[in-house]
């Protein structure tokens, strides 16, 4: 390991620690970050980062799946949508392609309110390559019409990557549930279609998720199953058999205390692996987007429309953010006075 690689480690598990923080005290984060970790080998943010880098191209479009809506009020929650949208202004400025945001219907005025902050454009027509501008979409909730749906998106151009953020996904029974086992199955888009569809196409996935229930979870299905409350089988009180956890295996994922956290560690690190750090967005943007999300109606998870994400405020979210930008800001000024350290640390042979 070089100087290089041993402080790219070290930034990811920085962000790994923060977006794993749990200001509730339940350890779901932990339970799910232990097998996550163990199956990526390495800091889940730096490896998803370098997944994007990898695999971006410009003029190319990146499918972003979001968006969670919450039974009894049928609205969806802030969590997921808030990064996404964000994440699709970071995709156009750090590579220049093209984001597809595939959404539940309940979400489209809250994009549009969000991009208005970030200065984006937005279009509907899939076809549209205006620079700046991300696409939206809104998916079905009729699973007759998921695969034909799927199909129209895709014969309009594969994606160069499709991303998965705390998007619902179907159990093994077909289907889907929130975070206490309840079936919402009737007011949730079928997109897991879609990414399945990504997938086996051989593009590039990645899922973020935060319990069990979202796209891609299924990679880690014994664990989840064992420690996950509503996870075991027959655990959901929709009693559909399987639990909460959702069927799909995405060949990368990360899990985070707040799928949003996850999103923006993922951004922080490939801002930083391209060198380019100004590209994570400020804790005053955070603020504004999360107000423009609530102002449009989007709920927390307590079903309350404030700036909450995941039912945490600002007060956690903010001083977040910044501390991640301020990790990724900091090793570049104070190269000349840590390379000695760096030699005889690597040489001791801990990191190999």
């Amino acid at each position: 390991m070089n100087k290089e690689e041993l402080t790219l480690f070290n930034i990811g598990e920085d962000l790994d620690t923060l977006m794993n923080l749990d200001p509730r005290g339940y350890g779901v984060c932990r339970i799910l970050y232990d097998g996550s970790r163990k199956f990526t080998g390495e800091p889940l943010s730096v490896h998803c980062a370098k997944g994007l880098v990898k695999n971006i191209k410009a003029g190319e479009k990146v499918f972003i799946l979001t968006g969670f809506v919450l039974p009894p009020w049928n609205e969806a929650e802030t969590d997921g949508i808030i990064s996404s949208t964000v994440l699709s202004c970071f995709i156009i400025k750090a590579f220049s392609a093209i984001p597809v945001m595939i959404i539940p219907e309940q979400c489209v005025k809250a994009v549009e309110a969000m991009s208005k902050v970030l200065s984006m454009k937005v279009s509907f027509d899939l076809d549209c390559s205006d620079p700046g501008t991300v696409i939206v979409v809104s998916f079905t909730l009729n699973d007759n019409e998921a695969e034909k749906q799927a199909l129209e998106i895709l014969s309009h151009g594969k994606p160069c990557a499709v991303i998965s953020n705390e998007a619902p996904g179907r159990n093994k029974n077909g289907y889907y549930h929130n975070a206490t086992g309840l079936n919402t199955t009737d007011i949730e888009p079928k997109y897991d279609v879609l990414f399945v569809k990504c997938q086996e196409l051989g593009i590039y996935n990645m899922s973020i998720g935060d319990l069990g229930n979202e796209i891609g979870m299924g990679a880690i299905e014994e664990h989840i199953r064992e420690y996950i409350p509503y996870a075991e089988l027959g655990g959901c009180r929709a009693g559909t058999g399987y639990g909460i956890l959702a069927d799909t295996k995405a060949d990368n994922i990360l899990t985070a205390t707040v799928s949003d956290w996850g999103c923006n560690a993922v951004m922080a690190a490939a801002a930083f692996i391209l060198g380019n750090t100004d590209l994570f967005h400020s804790a005053d943007i955070q603020s504004a987007v999360m107000d423009a999300a609530a102002g449009a109606g989007m709920l927390d998870m307590y079903g309350e429309a404030r700036p909450y994400i995941d039912g945490i405020g600002k007060n956690i979210v903010l001083p977040m953010v910044s501390l991640m930008k301020a990790l990724i800001e900091y090793p570049p000024t104070v190269e000349d006075k840590t390379a000695l350290w760096f030699d005889k640390t690597i040489s001791k042979g801990f990191y190999k």
